[in-house]
């Protein structure tokens, strides 16, 4: 047997595998079978011995070590990048819809990767600033109020790429949420940036003018394409009692929650609502707010503020749900923000009277709270936003007096909003 294991060792030293050896076939690995002089000793014969094959695999792709260390043409090094290159991989995807399509002339290389499917889904996930409000007029076309109209915009605010005149009725993060005016009620989404969209198939449950709805829209870094649910409160005809229908943009098909509200508080709804951060808020007749935990299916009831006005809003001040006041005093406004489950009051906004200037005298209606730092407010006849560290008052647009304007934030987003393919 030692004879044996030697001459087997003397062959193996004859023909040894070297590690930059490389095999004719190109772009293959290839296996190349040695016999080791590992023996391994049977326990059933003393002294009885097995050789064991070992392997090694070498790549044939590179034909030396200079080969494995160069970088793909197409991709630049980080030293070897120069500012455009910069600008356009890392700080893009941070700016609004209406600033990268101006970009997109600045050079080919720069058109093709904003309309890259990559550079979208990117800035859907980055950019989530709200730009501005769709506001329309009971009976007439939506129409676009831009938080600044160089960098924020939409090139149809009325809407008129969709197949049918329609009313919006809720928005969230880039999408919106219309209705037809037409006989058949048809609910669509759409994108006003791309001038995407989708109709969505008719629903189960009879919806009747009393429906409210909330679009729930949560960019993710893991989903291309836009995953939203439309979350309709349904009024069950003959009854006083709310159930719960749900569309799925991955289904593309409704469903009914098994959760039926029957709370007298949350009857009827007043108006459409909004989503945030997993939950779906309406606001209700009676003074109070009827949540929607859209994961577990569930309902529940917070109390408004006891001084609750028309005037008011309820809407997301820094990721929490808040409401707010406008109250006056002694010729100066103040805005009043309530919050927390019991809704009790949290601080208040002063609105000085020197940045407001003569619409002090103006009626104020809240609208929402934007941006961390940004009250929209309707104060007379105008639209502003009011910057509240700074105590600083931008103009917005002319207020319509003459009726009652509904006002949806919108957030300046490439996301993407197209029919639904099985």
């Amino acid at each position: 047997m030692a004879e044996l294991v030697d001459k087997q060792m003397e062959e193996t030293e004859d023909d040894p595998i070297m590690p930059d050896e490389v095999d004719s076939s190109e772009g293959s690995l290839q296996p190349n079978i040695s016999i080791s002089s590992l023996t391994l000793m049977d326990g059933g014969s003393a002294g009885s011995h097995e050789m064991i094959p070992s392997c090694s695999y070498k790549s044939s792709s590179y034909s030396s070590s200079e080969n494995c260390v160069k970088f793909p043409d197409h991709i630049k090094q980080k030293e070897d990048m120069e500012i455009q290159d910069i600008v356009r991989q890392y700080a893009l995807c941070f700016l609004p819809a209406k600033s990268l399509c101006r970009f997109k002339t600045v050079s080919k290389e720069w058109l093709r990767w904003i309309n890259s499917p990559f550079f979208v889904h990117t800035q859907t996930n980055h950019f989530r600033h709200i730009s501005g409000l769709f506001c329309q007029f009971p009976g007439e076309s939506p129409s676009f109020m831009s938080l600044n109209p160089v960098a924020y915009g939409v090139p149809n605010p009325t809407l008129c790429f969709l197949p049918e005149p329609v009313d919006v009725r809720t928005s969230c993060n880039g999408l919106l949420g219309c209705q037809s005016r037409l006989g058949d009620n048809a609910y669509y989404i759409c994108n006003p940036v791309t001038e995407g969209w989708r109709m969505v198939p008719k629903p189960n449950l009879y919806h009747g003018p009393e429906t409210a709805i909330a679009l729930a829209f949560e960019p993710d870094i893991l989903n291309f394409e836009a995953q939203y649910e439309l979350i309709c409160a349904v009024t069950l005809p003959g009854r006083e009692a709310l159930q719960f229908e749900i569309y799925s943009s991955r289904t593309n098909s409704w469903r009914v929650s098994n959760a039926v509200c029957l709370e007298l508080d949350a009857l009827p709804l007043n108006g459409d609502g909004f989503y945030t951060r997993g939950f779906v808020y309406w606001e209700t007749e009676s003074g109070a707010v009827l949540v929607f935990d859209l994961k577990e299916e569930v309902y529940g009831i917070v109390s408004l503020p006891p001084r609750r006005k028309p005037t008011g809003a309820l809407t997301v001040m820094r990721g929490e749900l808040c409401y707010l006041l406008p109250h006056k005093e002694d010729d100066a406004w103040s805005i009043e923000v309530y919050g927390n489950m019991d809704m009790s009051l949290q601080c208040i906004i002063p609105l000085h009277s020197e940045s407001l200037g003569h619409l002090v005298d103006g009626e104020c209606r809240a609208l929402a709270f934007v941006n961390d730092d940004t009250l929209i407010i309707t104060l007379g006849t105008k639209v502003i936003a009011y910057h509240a560290r700074e105590h600083r008052m931008e103009w917005v647009s002319d207020a319509r007096t003459d009726g009652f304007v509904k006002y949806f934030p919108y957030v300046n987003s490439f996301c993407t909003c197209r029919p639904f393919h099985a």
